[in-house]
């Protein structure tokens, strides 16, 4: 799946980053050497709306230090409305993979980077049937992967500004 700049995605040098209210624009790179203690979980979501016909695609950085809370950024972009739940879903788990794959190189090797990714575990969810194939993705390139109900960094943080 080949994606073009013409169809609304922007590579990850490109994204615009901003505090959770969205009032603030951040570097995401002041926002690592801020937090370079923290755990940091990243999560992806993504909602079409059928009368715009298009589909908003929200990923959350959260820095996490434990007893203290955490601070959260987030990027948020617009891209023509995509049929496919399965391309969604890939689109989502690869773009919170950009996220990891620049931090991996940023933070020190000691930070835990985890991926929530908004799939349900339960059979009666569509998103289940892709949860092997989206979790093995997530796993192969190095990264923890937690899924609902734990990922909240998707299915809450991402979710609300979607």
């Amino acid at each position: 799946m080949k994606l073009k700049s013409d169809r609304g995605y922007r590579p990850f040098s490109e994204w615009l980053w901003r505090n959770y209210d969205g009032d603030k624009r951040v570097v995401v790179d002041d926002f690592l050497a801020a937090h370079s203690e923290d755990f940091f979980m990243i999560g992806t979501d993504s909602q079409n709306y059928s009368k715009k016909r298009n589909c908003v695609f929200t990923t959350v950085l959260i820095a996490y230090k434990l007893g203290k809370g955490g601070s959260v950024i987030l990027h948020k972009d617009k891209v023509p409305f995509i049929d496919s739940l399965r391309q969604r879903l890939l689109l989502e788990a690869m773009r919170s993979l950009e996220v990891a794959w620049y931090m991996d190189s940023k933070v020190p090797s000691k930070n835990v980077i985890e991926i929530h990714l908004d799939i349900n575990s339960n059979l009666r969810y569509r998103s289940s049937q892709y949860k092997n194939e989206l979790v093995g993705l997530v796993a192969s390139q190095g990264f923890l992967c937690i899924v609902k109900p734990d990922s909240f960094a998707a299915s809450k943080c991402a979710d609300r500004r979607c």
